[in-house]
């Protein structure tokens, strides 16, 4: 067929967006990604990024290898060998359906994950301040200088706030013609900074060519405009997708194939599989699943762990190891687990699990792994101190380390010691003076991503609790106020009175004008009834507040200090010199 209906081909996400432009096909929703879906993908692009060997600023192991004295006897843990994982320096990233109207592309399927890269290709250029002649440019526009994506929206919030050079740089401002996709597209642009802050113009260089030249999309064309509006029908109202845990139960199975007596091992090993399932439940047991793949690869995972963790058993766990493996030790795995969970739900979690429920706070799950291990081969004397080292420098780590891949990275091989009997007096970890710089940097400035926000408030405020962390902190009903708020309207003039636009956007973000509280929100009330709330509140922050007759900038600078002093003194590091 000479012309055919329907054509598909595999291109880079960089060729696509140099095909010319597009528009979302009438049929499609606006932009409506959350924050956890766009640092999931950026992170799964930046793991990539990391495991291809494409980053040429992977940090070397700075510490150096010791062993306690009296440490624990050391136990088997499977080697990961890294050239047999290594794979071509491409990662999929989905497919994109297309029709061609007159002078651009209508966008039926794809169009939330084109945005997406869209966003993040703009805050790279402003991250490297490059100047128009850099390739990058031909991805946000053409040469001409028409945007290649374009989206109707009341306010153009993707022209006038992204797509213009050096404008992800700068703070937005408030504006009456905002709408939730409007939001989305902010959101995007704050998710990509603060993940990609802190990256030099080399490895940001680095980065923008892989996402252009290995970052592959499936692209459909098709001519015929109601067959693409059928394609989008089908696309997204069919199928379920395959859940890891899927995917790991059918390839443990048929681990026991070439075993003599199979069939009764299968039944073995799915009996144990199901249990566990079972006594988790289905949340619970992605997050156990994760952590068992990490003490097993200490790799920063992407989401294809599942189908990684499956390789390295079928190489490291040959015939009937592979069965042991399925039963004794995933129950043992299962039991840490559960021991990590045990207080989850009760209103006070006290001594160790004071600990375990300050690290269930963190945004990056790989402590648990740590964590599971610490249970399992500790002396039981040593793991209430243990558990709370980690706890400590877990946070410390968050704070002074903000990308997920590097702290992946350092706690893999922290895992890898402990296998060996080395688990030292700070977990294995060391501080430097530039990582504490950076810790009390972080600390005493503007947090302007929302997850990162409320980790550090919520962590910080149960540190206060001590050894008896009450459960609001990890509630999903409690909440992150800021004290001066996002939308002041008319009530905060005198706090206002001489401070420019980006000073009080500043001053917003300083962990002294955040408190968290329990069960409620107070938005944009004047400080006077915002008192009288704090003190009726059982959170420690909120009482604090309610102490002050009146709130000013100096009083959020005063406590900001006084907040990131006692922090410090609280995490108790012993920093090196290096």
């Amino acid at each position: 067929m000479p012309n055919p209906v329907i054509r598909s081909q595999a291109i880079s996400i960089g060729e696509l967006l140099r095909l010319g432009s597009f528009k979302p096909a009438r049929v499609q929703r606006d932009y409506c990604w959350k924050e956890n879906q766009q640092a999931s993908l950026l992170q799964d692009l930046i793991s990539a990024f990391g495991e291809f060997g494409i980053d040429p600023e992977a940090e070397p192991d700075p510490d150096p290898e010791t062993h306690d004295v009296g440490a624990d006897t050391r136990f088997e843990i499977a080697t990961f060998n890294r050239e047999l994982e290594a794979t071509e320096p491409y990662v999929f990233v989905g497919t994109v359906v297309l029709h061609q109207a007159a002078q651009h592309f209508d966008i039926y399927d794809g169009l939330q994950r084109l945005t997406t890269f869209t966003v993040f290709f703009a805050v790279l250029r402003d991250l490297m301040e490059s100047d128009r002649k850099h390739p990058v440019n031909t991805l946000l526009a053409n040469e001409a200088g028409i945007s290649r994506l374009s989206l109707p929206m009341k306010h153009n919030t993707l022209e006038a706030d992204i797509l213009a050079p050096g404008r992800t740089a700068k703070r937005h401002r408030p504006h009456p013609q905002l709408t939730e996709a409007s939001y989305c597209l902010r959101t995007c642009v704050n998710t990509a900074r603060s993940m990609l802050k802190g990256w030099s113009p080399r490895r940001l260089a680095a980065f923008t060519a892989f996402l252009t030249d290995g970052a592959i999309v499936t692209v459909t064309r098709i001519s015929d405009r109601r067959m693409a509006g059928k394609a989008f029908v089908s696309i997204n109202s069919g199928g379920l997708p395959l859940k890891p845990e899927e995917i790991v139960k059918g390839q443990l199975i048929d681990l026991t194939s070439s075993l003599p007596d199979a069939d009764d091992q299968a039944k073995r090993v799915l009996n144990v599989w199901n249990g566990i399932q079972d006594d988790l439940g289905p949340e619970a047991f992605d997050d156990f699943l994760r952590s068992v793949d990490f003490i097993e690869r200490r790799m920063p995972q992407s989401s294809d762990y599942s189908i990684q963790l499956m390789e390295h058993i079928r190489r490291q766990y040959p015939g009937q190891a592979g069965v042991r493996w399925a039963t004794d030790l995933l129950l043992q795995y299962r039991s840490a687990f559960k021991w990590i969970r045990e207080e989850n739900n009760a209103e006070i979690a006290d001594g160790v699990h004071a600990s375990l429920r300050r690290l269930q706070l963190l945004k990056w799950d790989q402590w648990r792994a740590y964590a599971m291990l610490l249970r399992m081969k500790s002396n039981p004397a040593d793991l209430p101190h243990r558990i709370d080292t980690l706890d400590r420098i877990c946070f410390a780590l968050t704070v002074s380390t903000p990308d997920p891949r590097r702290l992946a990275e350092m706690m893999g091989r922290r895992i890898e010691r402990f296998a060996r009997g080395s688990f030292g007096k700070q977990a294995g970890f060391s501080f430097t003076t530039a990582q504490n710089e950076r810790l009390i940097r972080n600390l005493s400035g503007p947090i302007t991503e929302s997850p990162r926000r409320s980790t550090i408030m919520r962590w910080i405020e149960a540190a206060m609790h001590g050894e008896r962390v009450p459960r609001y902190l990890v509630d999903g009903r409690s909440s992150v106020e800021h004290v001066y708020p996002r939308n002041p309207e008319n009530n905060w003039t005198a706090f206002e009175n001489g401070l420019e636009f980006n000073e009080l956007a500043t001053l917003r973000e300083m962990i002294g004008n955040l408190c968290v509280l329990p069960e409620d929100e107070l938005g944009n009330a004047p400080f006077d009834e915002k008192r009288r709330a704090y003190a009726r509140f059982r959170s420690r922050f909120a009482n604090d507040i309610a102490r002050q007759r009146q709130w000013s900038p100096d009083a959020v600078r005063e406590r900001t200090r006084r907040i990131a002093d006692t922090t410090l003194k609280f995490l108790d590091l012993e920093v090196t010199a290096i």
